[in-house]
């Protein structure tokens, strides 16, 4: 029973092992993503003649229209 349980024991911490590993190896990959997605918005703005300031002012007008939808649909 001992030798059993020190096998699973030994095959977990093998697996948090790589997990961690991967977990280390990903982190730097979604930041990369991250920053490539942004520059794809900032070609998006370039390409359709939008500045950031109008992005940002679309952005906020949709969070208020969400904000509003959300609270009528609430007190119906």
């Amino acid at each position: 029973m001992n030798r059993e349980l020190n096998t699973v024991n030994k095959k977990i911490q093998k697996l948090l092992d790589k997990r961690a590993h991967i977990d280390k190896d990903l982190e730097p990959l979604f930041i990369r993503k991250e920053e490539l997605l942004d520059q794809e918005y900032v070609v998006i703005c370039r390409e359709n003649n939008i500045t950031l300031e109008e992005l940002v002012k679309m952005f906020k007008e949709k969070k208020e229209k969400e904000k509003y939808s959300n609270e009528k649909q609430i007190e119906e």
